[in-house]
């Protein structure tokens, strides 16, 4: 239902509908007026249908259609007229009235602060609109709580370096939430045949070596055997950021179908290997 709104600029009446969807919509003849327009046919001629419309008001001398324009079609408005008052009414509109009808559903002047003190239908819609709009910012402000931090581990998480080890692999999957241990992401990793042990030491496999997901580095450190002799430490396996993004996409999307039946106890070992 358009709920109608009658201003006053410089002693010209001004009509706004507001529609459902709380946009306003301002009679064309007023706007003309108000910014010293003779014609307002010519000018609804001119406009785009889709600056333009005609509503039906009830008035003392019965239905009444009424052409109206939105935003867009009243600043077209505005700026066809080279008159001061077009310029003062610009001021008004979009210093005043547009930001309060934002805001509270409706214009404040003192007649309509008065109208609701004396209506008590315009004081509830008045208020009933403050509150809906004091829920929608404490919605706003409770999901930049939620999101703000879940935004910094995004932000560490790209960031993560070239390499990984499987122990900050599992510390950067859990930060990006994605709870998960180093000896669970280790065993996730065999029984998907990401990984496989070689002696005391684990390799990757050829499939996700030549794909970029893991890379073995040369251990910088050495050994020595009883007699001396030295000998090189087996290389790491470690996780490239290809491959921690696809840890991600995968074990995410594993707990995602098994949501109902995942527990921290799916790859139940405490072992450090």
């Amino acid at each position: 239902m358009n709920e109608l709104m009658n201003l006053d600029f410089e002693g010209t009446p001004v009509r706004v509908i507001t529609a459902d969807d709380g946009t306003p919509r301002w009679a064309l003849a007023d706007v003309c007026a108000a910014c010293g327009i003779a014609n307002p046919r010519n000018v609804a001629a001119r406009l785009d249908d889709r600056q333009k419309g005609v509503v039906t008001m009830d008035t003392l001398g019965g239905p009444q259609k009424i052409t109206v324009v939105n935003e867009d079609g009243l600043y077209d408005v505005i700026l066809d007229s080279r008159k001061p008052e077009a310029r003062r009414f610009r001021k008004w509109v979009t210093g005043e009235v547009l930001p309060s009808i934002r805001k509270h559903g409706a214009y404040m002047t003192p007649d309509t602060i008065r109208q609701a003190l004396a209506d008590p239908d315009t004081l509830i819609m008045l208020a009933t609109r403050l509150k809906e709009e004091t829920e929608e910012k404490q919605a706003a402000q409770e999901r930049v709580r939620v999101l703000e931090p879940k935004a910094r581990a995004y932000e560490d998480f790209c960031g993560a370096p070239d390499l990984l080890t499987v122990r900050d692999a599992a510390a950067q999957l859990t930060t990006a939430g994605l709870p998960i241990r180093e000896c669970e992401l280790r065993a996730w990793m065999l029984d998907h045949e990401w990984i496989y042990r070689h002696g005391g030491a684990y390799r990757p496999y050829a499939a996700h070596n030549t794909a970029g997901h893991l890379r073995l580095v040369p251990s910088k450190r050495s050994g020595r055997h009883r007699d001396g002799t030295p000998f090189p430490f087996d290389p790491t396996c470690k996780i490239t950021r290809r491959g921690l993004c696809l840890l991600y996409q995968r074990i995410g999307a594993e707990r995602m179908r098994d949501q109902l039946h995942y527990t921290d106890t799916q790859y139940p070992f405490d072992e450090e290997v």
